[in-house]
């Protein structure tokens, strides 16, 4: 059994806890493949070391953030890093309904999008409101994409699934006001699973914030009656779907 995180931030999580061990656990425990974002120009720094480390495969993105103060990448660090080859995709990027500036925002989200076109690369994508405005931006790049910790309604899940999108399923969607949306993500069939970890996540006294994820796998069998075989093997066959490697 091989198991990704979809999504998570092992660089701002390291500024926290010392990760080799905690990998080396997760790794025990079947997690070795992770697809994690940079949040700063000191992240991007600290992946090709993390990257190196025995017994895990990892890609990470970089792009910024729709709504984090932290985050001070530019898009000149984003284009170098598509230049030199060096991030599997571009995100999370988006449109978040928190931040005020809504005109620099779409500007952003779309110089990254044509990015992500020029050099043919996939997009992790941040959708919180603004789903329709989202949506039809999405429409003019054909691009893949994964929708990460999307917890919206699920009329506006179903249009953004239009595209060419794998989305991942997250603790958030785990509740029972979230039913019908995890639901829908099951059966559409394009789902892998996330904890979203950083150091702002970690709770207190938690030893291994990266064993969340099976716990997420495993709250998603029992929620839904879907064998957890069936559940690792198309996360799996996902995986490959968006980044072109196997688990």
């Amino acid at each position: 059994m091989k198991l990704c995180d979809a999504h998570c931030h092992l660089a701002n999580l390291e500024q926290l806890m010392p990760l080799r061990p905690l990998l080396k656990e997760a790794a025990s425990c079947g997690i070795t493949h992770y697809l994690s974002a940079a949040l700063s120009k000191a992240d991007l720094a600290e992946y090709p070391r993390i990257a190196s480390i025995e017994g895990i495969k990892l890609l990470f993105s970089a792009g910024i953030h729709p709504f984090f103060d932290a985050c001070d990448l530019e898009l000149d660090d984003i284009r170098k890093l598509c230049e030199d080859g060096a991030i599997w995709a571009i995100g999370e990027i988006g449109l978040d309904k928190g931040n005020p500036d809504k005109r620099q925002m779409r500007q952003t989200f779309e110089s990254q999008l044509e990015l992500a076109a020029e050099y043919r690369l996939p997009v992790v994508l941040l959708i919180v409101g603004h789903q329709q405005e989202a949506y039809e931006m999405l429409c003019q790049y054909p691009l893949r994409y994964l929708l990460h910790g999307y917890a919206g309604s699920v009329e506006a899940f179903t249009n953004l699934c239009k595209t060419d999108c794998c989305y991942t399923i997250s603790e958030r969607i785990l509740r029972q006001d979230k039913r019908e949306l995890l639901d829908a993500m099951l059966a559409g069939g394009r789902y892998l699973f996330e904890t979203d970890i950083t150091r702002y996540y970690v709770r207190e006294g938690e030893r291994n914030p990266l064993l969340r994820l099976i716990n997420v796998i495993r709250h998603c069998a029992e929620l839904s009656g879907i064998d957890l075989r069936e559940l690792i093997r198309v996360q799996a066959f996902n995986y490959k779907l968006l980044t072109g490697c196997g688990l």
